[in-house]
């Protein structure tokens, strides 16, 4: 009896230690995926800028409808500021509070 005990609880421990690392290695690969897409947030947010520019300058109303449909909105005719904010003036720091 005590013999089939061990082989069961030897069998179920088996089974589990599958699952947790197959578990383990999709929760890996969402990490990777995630840290990749952070990495390219600042190209993907460049590059929405530049598409955005191109169609303000060349009067593009079908480029315009584009980025309005994939819910990305813009100004027209104000400036980003290129310059930094003068050193008299402290800036307020960008994050959590």
């Amino acid at each position: 009896m005590a013999a089939a005990l061990a082989v069961v609880l030897a069998f179920t421990n088996m089974i589990l230690l599958e699952r947790n690392r197959s578990l383990q290695q999709e929760v890996s690969s969402r990490a990777q995926y995630i840290q990749q897409s952070v990495q390219l947030e600042g190209l993907h947010r460049e590059i929405v800028n530049a598409i955005a520019n191109l169609a303000v300058r060349n009067k593009d109303d079908a480029l315009k409808t584009v980025l309005t449909q994939q819910g990305i909105t813009f100004n027209v005719g104000q400036p980003e500021p290129t310059a930094a904010p003068p050193a008299s003036q402290p800036a307020e720091p960008k994050g959590r509070r």
